[in-house]
């Protein structure tokens, strides 16, 4: 159950760099989307049927007025969909969040229309050339949230294909491939930083991807990597401290935490209550998780500042693999880790506004790791920007601004 959300950076905005298309602009009339939560425009935790065309990859679909087809799923959703049951951002009453009540009865509202958006929510990029449908019960969250996405309707015609196969068979002219995200995002917030995708394993997956998409010549587009700790699942100490106005030392005195350190989404509870003296530090080892789809064992309740710098030096890592085989593809990478650190830097305006990656400050939703409407806004005009500078499109900019005045999430 969540109860209370704190502050935290984070974001989800885009730079580019790229090769050059020459002066034929590229072909978007069979656009195919591959990648992972982020691309499935996942809000909310949840995979919904009104929440997934908000995601950016619509978005630029609806800008360049070619279809998108997504793989629709019902209300409560998959799981069932985060709601802001009470309360606010500071400084107002705390929130109070919950899972909606409600089971999923079949997964899909359209199961015989091939989506074109066949991101799958938590896979990984060697995930994504060896996972396959199942009609198992039992399969693990994200080999079922594959089920959902790449199961209909193939196996209702006896075909049980991979992310990577589906992306060829769709015959894409213009293919975004998002991955690599949860190759570190989901070991860091469920502080199973082992679990990290080896390099070579990363680099042998990455190039065996893109060498498999080049062979339908379409025009690639690719995604690098944000510093993951800087979504509002991690809250910094320092900035724990600074909301508390007490200093970081004596934070750190009272919940067992070391410099640079950051509470995971689960102790944030117990940090306002220890910091209030209605209960004693420091922090347990462990807390509840607060994504039982995410796990359903209890996480470290803190991420240390020695595996926050081993997870950005992985990431860095990552990314060099991104940029070196998106080059020798001749595809346009999106920069998305330098926006997201530029947007956690400066906020995002809008009029007199300025939103903010902290939780709900308007770009993250309220499951701390997936944008809100208006996130996915900034990040589909990030795209947009991309490609007309360097694929020769016109694509207008997506209008953040409307968007956001009708964003539940943005107070």
């Amino acid at each position: 159950m969540l109860k209370t959300f704190c502050r935290a950076t984070c974001a989800c905005a885009f730079f580019s760099m790229v090769v050059s298309a020459g002066n034929k602009p590229a072909d978007l009339s069979r656009f195919v989307v591959m990648g992972d939560s982020l691309s499935a425009g996942v809000e909310n935790f949840s995979l919904l049927y009104n929440q997934q065309p908000n995601g950016y990859a619509s978005l630029i679909a609806k800008q360049a007025e070619t279809p998108l087809s997504l793989p629709l799923v019902p209300y409560p959703g998959a799981p069932n969909v985060l709601q802001l049951e009470s309360g606010g951002p500071p400084p107002g009453p705390p929130p109070v969040i919950e899972p909606a009540p409600g089971t999923l009865i079949f997964p899909r509202l359209n199961a015989i229309q091939e989506p074109f958006n066949i991101s799958v929510p938590g896979i990984t990029v060697g995930e994504a050339i060896t996972m396959r449908p199942t009609l198992n019960p039992n399969a693990p969250a994200v080999q079922q949230w594959a089920t959902i996405v790449l199961g209909f309707p193939a196996l209702l015609l006896g075909q049980a294909p991979t992310q990577l196969e589906t992306a060829v068979a769709l015959r894409p002219t213009t293919i975004i491939e998002a991955l690599g995200n949860n190759d570190a995002l989901v070991p860091a917030l469920v502080g199973q930083l082992a679990a990290l995708t080896p390099l070579a394993q990363f680099t042998a997956s990455y190039q065996q991807v893109l060498d498999t998409l080049s062979t339908t010549h379409a025009t690639l587009i690719t995604v690098n990597i944000p510093d993951v700790t800087e979504v509002p699942y991690f809250t910094a100490v320092a900035a724990i401290a600074q909301q508390a106005g007490v200093p970081v030392a004596t934070v750190d005195a009272l919940l067992g935490t070391g410099p640079g350190d950051y509470v995971r989404l689960s102790g944030l509870t117990l940090v306002d209550e220890i910091l209030s003296g209605t209960a004693t530090g420091p922090l347990p080892a462990t807390c509840a998780s607060p994504l039982a789809a995410l796990s359903p064992s209890p996480i470290p309740c803190v991420l240390t500042a020695a595996d926050a710098a081993m997870l950005r030096s992985t990431i860095n890592a990552y990314n060099g693999v991104i940029a070196a085989q998106s080059a020798s593809h001749h595809a346009l990478v999106v920069d998305l880790h330098t926006l997201v650190d530029q947007i956690s830097t400066n906020g995002y305006r809008i009029g007199t506004k300025t939103l903010t990656t902290t939780f709900l400050g308007g770009l993250f939703s309220l499951d701390g790791i997936h944008p809100t409407n208006t996130g996915y806004g900034v990040i589909a005009n990030s795209f947009i920007t991309a490609m007309n500078a360097n694929l020769n499109t016109h694509l207008a900019q997506v209008n953040v601004p409307a968007i956001a005045a009708k964003d539940p999430l943005v107070f």
